[in-house]
């Protein structure tokens, strides 16, 4: 489950929203703004939830 996290882009205090997508080197998972759209974070899926373990300022 997403935390609430400040965004870096609007600075807007949000819910990320979550797509997956495929790509030639494994499934993506692709984590955008929901107030302003813009990318927070993009990863591969097989490298495991790292996200919630970075700090946040």
């Amino acid at each position: 489950m997403d935390k609430e996290r400040k965004c870096a882009w609007c600075g807007e205090t949000m819910l990320p929203k979550v797509d997956r997508k495929k790509s030639d080197f494994g499934d993506i998972v692709e984590r955008k703004c929901s107030k302003c759209g813009k990318v927070v974070a993009v990863y591969l899926e097989s490298e495991g939830e790292f996200l919630p373990k970075m700090r946040s300022y």
